[in-house]
């Protein structure tokens, strides 16, 4: 019994380790060459196979070795896409791939017209009687505060989105505020 209970979970190991690499769509193999085709919507980004680089987007029918590479587009300093990429031999092996800047913009309007704007409890910049619109904004969750003279801190929490705007409209006298994804004409209102 003993010598049962060692062996059984021995046997299925080694039964799991055989199917797993039986399947050989999993890893290219290496020492071949295939060709590979890079697009990325917008085009002109850097494009990286396993550390070399192909330039810019899109890469088209250029030949390459094969195997399970490392896949990097970059534009304006910033890594896009970061993902495996099997080149098979003897194939066209083509990725295609949206590319968004990971950071958006903030318009900002406030009741009163004069604000201090403060960007997750930092200062950054005052809205002065017109909407002020806070560019390269990383993408996430932010807090947004306007410190209006004579009223306290009122502030929110706005998601930016790669790419996208945030229409924010912070109303200090009535303590609520207003957000527009976009052009999707997505509303919010809160009150706290």
């Amino acid at each position: 019994m003993n010598i049962f209970r060692l062996a059984l979970p021995a046997a299925l190991m080694l039964l799991l380790s055989v199917s797993v690499f039986a399947d050989d769509d999993d890893f290219a193999p290496r020492g071949k060459t295939g060709t590979v085709t890079i697009i990325t919507d917008p085009p002109g980004s850097y494009v990286f196979l396993d550390g070399d680089s192909l330039g810019k987007s899109p890469i088209i029918k250029r030949q390459f070795r094969t195997g399970p590479l490392k896949l990097v587009v970059i534009d304006q300093g910033k890594e896009l896409i970061n993902v495996r990429f099997n080149v098979w031999p003897n194939k066209e092996n083509k990725y295609e791939g949206t590319t968004v800047m990971p950071h958006g913009t903030i318009k900002i309007t406030t009741n009163p017209g004069k604000c201090q704007i403060l960007l997750d409890g930092e200062y950054a910049d005052r809205t002065d009687g017109g909407p002020l619109t806070l560019n390269s904004v990383d993408a996430g969750d932010h807090q947004v505060e306007a410190a209006c003279p004579g009223r306290k801190t009122y502030g929110t929490i706005v998601k930016v989105e790669g790419e996208k705007g945030v229409e924010l409209h912070l109303d200090a006298v009535k303590r609520t505020n207003t957000k527009k994804v976009s052009a999707k004409a997505k509303k919010e209102e809160e009150e706290d």
